[in-house]
C-alpha cells in the first residue's frame, strides 16, 4: 500500500530507526486499547442493575474508570515527547541536508524550478515528522477495530460478520476518495511551484520588468497558474466532503441492520441487555475509528506522504560531475598560476580554445574583454567549479587536480559581483571564516573598512540584510574583501568587483596594490583604472587569448 511507502520514504531520508517507530506505534495501540475499557466497565455496571447486584459491585467498576484514565494518560504523555524530540531533529537534519544538497549539486536549478526548491526546503519538510505521527496513529486504531471485532466474534458471529462487511465497504469507498484527494493535492503543490517561480522571477528582475512594462504579460502568466491551482484545489475539497458526508450513508445502513439484528437477538433471549449495550457501545466506536483513520489519518498522511515524497525527491537528484580532488596536501603554496594551452568545452561548444597565461605572486593580474569572452570560464577553472576539456592548470607547478579539496579551498578564494552577506552583523558576518575578533579587526583596518564602521551606532554588531542595510553595496563588497583576506588564501580573485559603482570603492586600485605585496592578485574587469594598475593584463576574445600584456612599473 502507498501508506508504507510514505513511510518508507520518511524512515529513508531522515535515517529514523525501525524500532523508533515500533514503540511509538505499540504506545498507540496502548493508549487507543485502553479506551475500550469504559465501555466494559459501563455494560458491567448495567448487568449488576438488571441482575440484582451488590452496590460494592458498581463502586469497583466505577474505581476502574480511573485506572482506564491511567493508562490512557501515561502513553499519550510519552507519544508526545518522542513526536516533540523527533520534529525538532527532523526539522534540523532534513534543512541542513537540503541545504548542503543544492549547494554541492548546483546544476539542480536547471531541472527545477527555485519555487519548488524553495517550497521543499521551507514547508514541505515542516510536515515529514506527522507521517510518522499519523501512521503511529493509523496502527493503533487498526488494532483497535481488530480488538472490537474479536471481542464481537466472542459475542456472537452474526453481528459480527454484518460488523466487518459494513466496515469493509465503508473503507474501501473511503479509501478510493483518498486516493484521489492526494492526487489533486499533488497538483495543487506542483502549481504552487510555479505561481511561486514566477513571483521569485517578478521579484528578482523587477526594475527590467517595469522599464520593459511586461508586468501585464507576467500577471497573465501567474493567472493561468492560478487558475490550474484553483480547479485543483475544487477537486480536492470535492473529494474531502465526499469522504466526510457522502461516504458515512454505509456506516448509517450498517448501523441499522446491527442494531436491529441485536434488538431481536435480545427479545428472543439469545443476547443480554449487558451485551447489547457494550456492542453498541462498540460499533459507535468503530464507525468514529474508521472515520477518523480515513478522513483525517489517512488522507492526512496521503498529504504528508506527498510532501516527505518531494523532499525526497530532491535530495535524490544528484548532477553528473567530474570534478575531483587529489590527495596533495601540501599546504605551503607561494601563488603562481599557469594555464598551459588550457580547453573547455560546456554542452558540445568550445568556450576556452588553447588559454596560456601566468598569473604570478606579488602582481596583480587583470583578466578583460567583452561579454562572452571566456573571464567567467577562467575563473570557474581556477575555482574547481569545472574541468578543463584540454590543457593544465597549474599551482606553483602542480596540477590543480592533485591538491586535496581543503588545500585548494583555502588558496583559492575571491570577491564576486554581487557580495554574499548574511542578515546578521557584521562581526557575525566575519566569524564566518575567522572568529578571532583582533584579526577581524586588523584586516578592516588594512582595507578602510574600520573607518566605516566606527562611525556605526553599534559597530561591529551592527546587523546588515538585504532589504534595508546601514551598509552601501561598496561597503558589502570591502566586507566581502575582509572575509576573502581571513581566509589566508594566497590567491585572490576579484570577478567584477568594481561594477557596483565607480564611486562605490573608490580607494580599491589602492586596496588591490596593498594585497600583491602578500598575494597573487586576479582580477576580472572592465574599470580603465583598474586595468592600468595591473602588472599584467590578459585580453580574450572569443574563448582565446587575444594579447598578454606586461606592464612595466
Amino acid at each position: 500500500m502507498r501508506y508504507f511507502q510514505f513511510l518508507k520514504d520518511m524512515m529513508t531520508i531522515t535515517g529514523e530507526r525501525v524500532g523508533f517507530f515500533v514503540v511509538y506505534a505499540l504506545l498507540h495501540i496502548v493508549m487507543d486499547g485502553a479506551l475500550l475499557l469504559p465501555p466494559l466497565a459501563t455494560a458491567a455496571i448495567i448487568g449488576v442493575l438488571t441482575t440484582g447486584g451488590k452496590v460494592e459491585d458498581i463502586f469497583k467498576w466505577a474505581i476502574l474508570y480511573l485506572i482506564f484514565y491511567v493508562a490512557y494518560t501515561i502513553p499519550r504523555i510519552t507519544i508526545w515527547r518522542m513526536y516533540e524530540n523527533a520534529a525538532e531533529r527532523y526539522h534540523i537534519l532534513l534543512q541542513q541536508r537540503l541545504i548542503e544538497h543544492v549547494i554541492k549539486n548546483e546544476g539542480i536549478f536547471d531541472e527545477l524550478s527555485r519555487g519548488k526548491i524553495i517550497a521543499t526546503c521551507t514547508d514541505d519538510i515542516r510536515w515529514v515528522v506527522d507521517v510518522l505521527d499519523t501512521a503511529g496513529v493509523a496502527a493503533g486504531k487498526i488494532m483497535k477495530l481488530v480488538m472490537i471485532f474479536v471481542i464481537f466474534m466472542f459475542s456472537n458471529i452474526w453481528v459480527a460478520v454484518v460488523a466487518v462487511l459494513a466496515d469493509i465497504i465503508y473503507m474501501i469507498l473511503m479509501d478510493k476518495n483518498a486516493k484521489k484527494y492526494s492526487k489533486c493535492f499533488d497538483g495543487c503543490r506542483k502549481y504552487e511551484d510555479k505561481a511561486a517561480n514566477v513571483i521569485n522571477q517578478v521579484v528578482m528582475n523587477s526594475s527590467q520588468i517595469r522599464l520593459m512594462d511586461v508586468l501585464p504579460a507576467m500577471i497573465t502568466r501567474y493567472n493561468g497558474t492560478a487558475r490550474k491551482w484553483a480547479e485543483q484545489y475544487k477537486k480536492r475539497r470535492f473529494y474531502r466532503e465526499k469522504l466526510a458526508v457522502w461516504d458515512e450513508w454505509v456506516s448509517y445502513v450498517g448501523k441499522i441492520v446491527l442494531y436491529v439484528m441485536m434488538a431481536v437477538f435480545v427479545i428472543n433471549g439469545k443476547m443480554t441487555v449487558e451485551t447489547l449495550v457494550l456492542l453498541i457501545a462498540y460499533f459507535e466506536q468503530v464507525i468514529t475509528v474508521t472515520a477518523e483513520l480515513w478522513r483525517d489519518n489517512l488522507l492526512a498522511m496521503s498529504q504528508y506522504g506527498v510532501q516527505t515524497a518531494r523532499v525526497k525527491r530532491l535530495l535524490s537528484y544528484t548532477q553528473e560531475s567530474d570534478i575531483e580532488f587529489g590527495d596533495f596536501d601540501n599546504d605551503y603554496i607561494n601563488g603562481l598560476v599557469e594555464f598551459r594551452n588550457v580547453g573547455l568545452k560546456r554542452k558540445g561548444q568550445q568556450v576556452l580554445k588553447g588559454i596560456s597565461f601566468k598569473a604570478r605572486p606579488n602582481e596583480i593580474t587583470a583578466i578583460i574583454g567583452k561579454k562572452g569572452a571566456g573571464k567567467t570560464s577562467v575563473m570557474n577553472l581556477l575555482y574547481r567549479l569545472e574541468n578543463a576539456t584540454s590543457g593544465r592548470i597549474l599551482i606553483d607547478d602542480e596540477d590543480i587536480r592533485n591538491y586535496s579539496k581543503r588545500v585548494h579551498n583555502t588558496n583559492v578564494s575571491g570577491v564576486f559581483q554581487k557580495p554574499f552577506t548574511l542578515d546578521t552583523s557584521i562581526r557575525n558576518n566575519l566569524s564566518l571564516v575567522e572568529r578571532n575578533h583582533t584579526k577581524q579587526e586588523e584586516v578592516c583596518k588594512r582595507i578602510g573598512l574600520d573607518k566605516i564602521i566606527a562611525k556605526l551606532p553599534d559597530g561591529y554588531e551592527t546587523v546588515i540584510t538585504e532589504d534595508e542595510s546601514a551598509l552601501s553595496e561598496g561597503d558589502k563588497q570591502l566586507l566581502a574583501i575582509a572575509r576573502a583576506i581571513l581566509t589566508r588564501s594566497e590567491i585572490l580573485i576579484f570577478d567584477e568587483v568594481s561594477s557596483v559603482g565607480a564611486q562605490a570603492i573608490p580607494n580599491l586600485s589602492n586596496i588591490l596594490q596593498d594585497l600583491k605585496q602578500d598575494h597573487t592578485v586576479i582580477v576580472i574587469t572592465h574599470e580603465k583604472n583598474l586595468i592600468e594598475k595591473a602588472d599584467r593584463v590578459v585580453e580574450l576574445e572569443d574563448g582565446k587569448i587575444k594579447k598578454v600584456t606586461k606592464r612595466r612599473k
